[in-house]
């Protein structure tokens, strides 16, 4: 269970920082902000490293989280038997 979740949150995240450079591009043609493209690349990068670094320092929580949610329900489980 923990692997799906895991999996999950970090497509979560992937896709948080791909909708994030895609609004900063289309901002960019649509002159909602001004910046050169080769600028525009490097906040891209910096979004995207962004992401991936709370998920790295921010995952603790998650766990801790799903590990919590598990003992619940394991505890559930046992006093319906």
């Amino acid at each position: 269970m923990s692997t799906k979740i895991n999996i999950s949150v970090k497509q979560l995240l992937d896709f948080t920082g791909d909708t994030i450079t895609r609004n900063l591009i289309s901002a960019s043609r649509q002159r909602t902000i001004n910046i050169e493209e080769s600028d525009l690349r490097k906040v891209s990068a910096i979004v995207k490293n962004s992401v991936q670094q709370s998920l790295t320092n921010g995952y603790s929580n998650v766990e801790k989280a799903i590990n919590e949610v598990v003992t619940e329900k394991s505890g559930k489980n046992r006093r319906k038997r």
